[in-house]
């Protein structure tokens, strides 16, 4: 399995920037180059202090760089050599600089994309889907798992770094001595076969830290967001108690990860010491390497021991980090298989007759709970106002859910105009949509701000025009800094009712040929329900609007009442007709929150001072 998502990681990789993957590896090679020429230097350097290089290889070497001196015209004196070898560190100075640049740009350059294709894979889902997942795994993937792959790209990139330039270091001390290279080889594998137990553990410590963080981030999000509900039960150190042993758990993985890799270091700087002491001690008392390759190739080992332990810790991390890489990819995989239907071309689409459900049927669950809606037949005249009622789990806000193509039929379809609704008319279908929900969203904006996230080309005419339509205009007018006022988090400055009725300005904001109204009062007081009720009466006539509602006053105006009944309709028509009806579900329905019918329909929308606010 990790060699599998290995791969796929850097196939994913070197598909995202392959042209900056390409560069990255040529600066090694040049580093590698400059260690090379670097290393050349040591031959003159050992000569010119007063050690015999002898007639081999690294004679050789000497030899022939003496020649190089002498065609330029410079004497290989001490000061020369020194200064060269000074000038060639310098430039391997800068490219290492480079190197690093150039991953580190690499690195994030690959979290941003991404980053960037796994919230558009989330955006495109279904909503179906997306309401059956945690937002907070969504959360923790677009943020801290993202930031591990890109440390798991560092890593790797500083592991084939490494690897480059090691391989550079032990085929110069290939042709110093074959014997005591073989000898180093041979023992540091051995010695990293030993440690490879060490290697199963930082995976298995990165898939725990994974897991880990998906709870502590679940449990954040859920805790902040329930954090008014924890005071009033008095739970807040029962929430105290819950987040810490979740922050322990992940504190006891990253400690975990830290402990094996410094453990992994410690027995490698002493295996690799007590090597290259037995191999130093076989070098001169039974090969007799002359003493002067023996300093070379010992300076060599010395360079090459800290970048095997390099190589390991590299590895190590590269190792721990790559099942972030696999958590990331199993969500966007999730949400491209249940990514809605995309098209090239939207058909124009605006309601000019009737939204019609012919036997529709849907299910939240294929097992378990009953289906929400069962062969649904029901009709939205356009231009008309049309309510919905039913006790909870009727089954009415999925009938929203459906008009608005957030989620599919599982049987019977869903006509606009008579045009079934398909994926190629339902981008053009929903900019015709204006929909207000009971748990009103604000964002951490100002009311401008909060207002063009409807329609972005609005111009301040028109916001304030749907201000007034929705009753919000007086309020707003009072604001600190007017339409520039931040309403804080989720609107937290604004009342219950303010909030409601800004949230209705947002939807006429977008002229839409259908307004759709999900509970949109059923949380307000009396006052601020009648001015919402009020601004919503101003619009009949004007527009097609859909009110789902359990609270019946609400639709006593209503053009054609539909009653739901365990996903069933049971009844439809005007108020007057379902009242009439001694037996019928919704005169019960009206007796049980102690409405008469032979109240006036001004009864239900009395007129309070300060209306115009």
């Amino acid at each position: 399995m990790t060699n599998g998502t290995t791969w796929r990681y850097m196939r994913t990789l070197i598909r995202v920037a392959p042209w900056r993957v390409a560069l990255g590896l040529a600066v090694i090679v040049c580093q590698s180059l400059t260690e090379g020429l670097g290393l050349l230097m040591l031959g003159p350097l050992l000569q010119l202090v007063g050690l015999d290089v002898g007639k081999g290889t690294l004679g050789r070497i000497t030899e022939f760089l003496t020649s190089v001196f002498a065609a330029i015209g410079v004497r290989p004196t001490l000061i020369a050599v020194l200064g060269l070898y000074v000038l060639i560190t310098s430039v391997q100075g800068l490219v290492s600089r480079w190197q690093t640049t150039i991953n580190l740009t690499l690195q994030h350059e690959f979290v941003a994309v991404l980053r960037r294709r796994l919230y558009r894979a989330i955006a495109n889902a279904s909503w179906l889907f997306f309401s059956r997942m945690r937002s907070s795994d969504f959360t923790l993937v677009l943020t801290t798992e993202v930031e591990r792959v890109g440390g798991a790209t560092y890593a790797l990139m500083h592991l084939i770094a490494t690897a480059i330039v090691g391989i550079a270091y032990l085929s110069f001390a290939l042709t110093l001595s074959a014997p005591m290279t073989g000898m180093v080889v041979a023992s540091g594998g051995g010695l990293m076969l030993l440690l490879k137990r060490r290697t199963q553990v930082a995976r298995a410590a990165g898939e725990g830290l994974s897991q880990a963080m998906s709870s502590l981030h679940a449990a954040v999000t859920e805790h902040i967001a329930g954090m008014k509900t924890a005071k009033s039960y008095g739970a807040e150190d029962r929430h105290v108690g819950i987040f810490a042993g979740l922050t322990e758990r992940v504190q006891s993985m990253y400690v975990r990860t830290v402990r094996n890799q410094a453990e992994v270091k410690y027995w490698f700087d002493i295996g690799s010491v007590l090597l290259l002491s037995l191999i130093l001690y076989v070098s001169v008392r039974i090969l007799a390497v002359p003493t002067a390759q023996v300093l070379l190739v010992l300076f060599l080992f010395a360079r090459i021991m800290p970048r095997c332990s390099d190589l390991q810790q590299s590895y190590q991390s590269f190792v721990n980090l790559l099942p972030a890489f696999a958590s990331v990819m199993a969500v966007q995989a999730r949400c491209e298989a249940a990514a809605e239907p995309r098209v090239q071309a939207k058909e124009r689409l605006e309601l000019r007759h009737s939204v019609r459900l012919e036997r529709v049927s849907f299910r939240y669950e294929e097992n378990g709970r009953a289906p929400a809606l069962r062969n649904l037949e029901l009709s939205i005249g356009a231009r008309e106002t049309t309510a919905i009622v039913g006790p909870s789990g009727a089954g009415k806000s999925t009938v929203a859910d459906l008009v608005m193509g957030l989620i599919v039929p599982d049987r019977g379809r869903l006509l606009v105009d008579g045009l079934p609704l398909s994926p190629a008319r339902m981008g053009a279908w929903r900019e015709q949509i204006g929909y207000v929900a009971q748990d009103t969203f604000l964002f951490h904006d100002t009311v401008r701000g909060n207002l063009l996230w409807a329609r972005p080309e609005a111009t301040t005419e028109e916001m304030h025009q749907a201000l007034r339509l929705a009753a919000a205009g007086g309020f707003v007018s009072r604001l600190p800094e007017g339409l520039d006022t931040v309403l804080g988090d989720r609107g937290v400055l604004l009342s219950g009712g303010e909030r409601q009725r800004l949230a209705l300005a947002r939807a006429l904001l977008r002229r839409p040929s259908l307004l759709i109204l999900d509970e949109a009062t059923s949380s307000l007081d009396s006052e601020n329900e009648n001015r919402v009720q009020r601004a919503i009466e101003e619009l009949r006539g004007d527009m097609t609007i859909l009110v789902i509602t359990h609270r019946l006053s609400t639709v006593r105006r209503a053009d054609v009442i539909h009653v739901l009944e365990q996903g069933s309709l049971v009844e439809s028509g005007t108020w007057d007709d379902l009242f009439a009806r001694e037996n019928g579900r919704f005169r019960a329905l009206c007796m049980a929150q102690g409405i008469e019918s032979g109240l006036p329909a001004e009864a239900f929308y009395p007129v309070h001072a300060g209306f115009a606010g």
